[in-house]
C-alpha cells in the first residue's frame, strides 16, 4: 500500500505513444477531461523544462475561481514523448506530480499518473479519497478524447 501523500493510477489507451503525449502536454486542452479543473497556459510553446502553467480546481472551475485551489506548477523533466515531471510550487499545494507513458504495443499506451503532495496527514486523510476518484474519472474522460480522434498507425 502505498504512502498517504502519494496518489497513483494507471490507464491503457489504444493509441500510439506520440498521440498520447502530444494530448497530454495539451496544457489548456486538461480542462476538457480534468475534472473540475481549469488550466491556464499563458505560453504559446508547452515544451520544455521551466515551462510555467497554473491549474484551478474547484466546483465551478470552469465558470469562476471564487472557491477552489489554484496550483501553480513548473515543468522540470521533460523527456518526449515518455515522462514528464510537475512541481506543485504554489503557496498552498506542494509537491511534485509525473505523467509517465510505456508502449504497450503499436497502438497501445499505458499512462502512469503520479502525485506526491506535501501537506499535513490529517488534511492528506481527507482528500486521498475524492483526489483519486477525480482523477480517475478525469483519465477516463482523457483516454475517450484521445481514441475518438483517431490515429494512423505506425508502420
Amino acid at each position: 500500500m502505498r504512502p498517504l501523500k502519494e496518489f497513483a493510477l494507471t490507464i491503457e489507451i489504444s493509441a500510439p505513444i506520440e498521440e498520447v503525449w502530444r494530448e497530454i502536454i495539451d496544457w489548456q486542452g486538461q480542462s476538457e477531461w480534468m475534472l473540475a479543473t481549469r488550466v491556464y497556459d499563458d505560453v504559446q510553446s508547452p515544451e520544455g523544462v521551466g515551462h510555467r502553467l497554473r491549474a484551478f480546481t474547484g466546483p465551478f472551475a470552469k465558470r469562476s475561481t471564487l472557491i477552489g485551489l489554484m496550483d501553480e506548477m513548473e515543468v522540470s523533466v521533460w523527456q518526449p514523448p515518455t515522462f514528464l515531471r510537475v512541481e506543485h510550487i504554489g503557496k498552498l499545494l506542494k509537491g511534485y506530480g509525473t505523467f509517465t507513458l510505456s508502449r504497450v504495443g503499436e497502438v497501445r499506451t499505458r499512462f502512469d499518473w503520479f502525485e506526491e503532495i506535501k501537506a499535513p496527514h490529517v488534511i492528506l486523510a481527507l482528500i486521498k479519497i475524492p483526489t483519486l476518484i477525480g482523477v480517475l474519472i478525469s483519465l477516463k474522460r482523457f483516454k475517450k478524447i484521445v481514441e475518438s480522434k483517431g490515429f494512423t498507425p505506425l508502420r
